[in-house]
């Protein structure tokens, strides 16, 4: 059998089955460059100074933080990579709930690239990721928290560790009305016991209400971390 190189093969399977923007659904142009359009790409919102110190939402630095009481002590610092807008919600649904990988690995290569401007979040022992009740895994095929945080690693030049499981599934924080949410994951997540002593950094997609990152950060304290920080994709 004789093999077409690899760059005709690929352009031979780009005709047959054309990628779509992940965003706005416009055929994709040849050589792809990314699960995004030209256009969608430019209405990525990086989140930039100044920021909340805390939980690192866009602040003024002149008075109280509005979005700081929606954070539980548990998570003593928060950061985000993006806002919640333009073609990043339909990105990151397409990379969860339709199975596009290859987004989910260009979104974790951009918060690899928004990792180096927070030397706040210290050099961690380890990542985290927010693991998936195993009902929820089954069903999605991957955590998406996971592949993100592979994704990161090497910018962070830390590795990826398991040490929390979740033991309770619920529903995503996000479908829900924020009134509903308090205490509903009170006991969700287990922690191994050899997070002892370690300085972690939780990654997870977005953070909405604060409470799934605030459930597993307790797990984490509780095993008896030495600290507890949060690196998110996007913050609502």
């Amino acid at each position: 059998m004789i093999w077409l190189p690899s760059l005709w093969s690929e352009k031979l399977l780009h005709l047959l089955l054309p990628r779509t923007c992940a965003a706005c659904a416009r055929d994709l142009p040849f050589p792809l460059e990314g699960p995004l359009c030209g256009g969608c790409m430019q209405g990525l919102e990086p989140l930039r100074p100044p920021w909340c110190p805390r939980c690192g939402g866009p602040s003024n630095l002149r008075g109280p933080c509005p979005q700081c009481p929606r954070l539980d002590p548990g998570v003593p610092v928060a950061r985000a990579a993006f806002k919640y807008r333009g073609p990043l919600p339909p990105l990151l649904h397409a990379f969860k709930y339709r199975g596009r990988l290859d987004a989910g690995r260009t979104l974790g290569d951009w918060m690899a690239g928004a990792w180096r401007r927070h030397p706040e979040l210290g050099r961690p022992d380890a990542l985290v990721p927010v693991p998936l009740h195993p009902a929820r895994l089954r069903s999605r095929g991957f955590n998406q928290a996971r592949v993100l945080a592979e994704r990161l690693a090497p910018a962070a030049r830390t590795p990826v560790r398991d040490l929390a499981v979740r033991v309770v599934d619920t529903p995503p924080q996000a479908r829900r009305a924020r009134a509903e949410r308090g205490g509903r994951l009170a006991g969700a997540f287990k922690a191994a016991p050899w997070a002892r002593g370690l300085r972690l950094v939780l990654i997870d997609d977005a953070m909405t209400s604060g409470e799934t990152l605030a459930a597993c950060a307790g797990a984490l304290w509780e095993a008896g971390a030495a600290d507890v920080k949060a690196f998110v994709l996007t913050r609502a």
